[in-house]
């Protein structure tokens, strides 16, 4: 499994962090969105996608999902497909 942390766009203050990554498990792509953290708990899921089987297969729609949340760095697509590569269907 891989997993990448998102910087959240300037204007997204509400949000703590971007989470993506292949789950090999699942055979899926999957985006968590965290809300900023109130004092002393936890950040809250906002938005959980690609916990289900073969959910996301497509690197292009799991960053479309995102891009409206976080910065996707130049060259996270080609690292995202050399994960699934690396890691292919359990």
């Amino acid at each position: 499994m891989s997993r990448y942390s998102l910087k959240p766009l300037p204007n997204r203050t509400d949000l703590f962090e971007v989470a993506v990554g292949w789950d090999p498990g699942l055979s899926t792509y999957f985006a968590i969105v965290f809300g900023a953290p109130e004092i002393a708990c936890e950040p809250k899921v906002l938005l959980w996608r690609g916990r289900s089987y073969c959910e996301i297969y497509g690197v292009a729609e799991l960053l479309d999902i995102v891009r409206e949340f976080a910065e996707v760095a130049p060259g996270l697509q080609c690292r995202l497909d050399a994960d699934r590569s690396a890691e292919p269907t359990s």
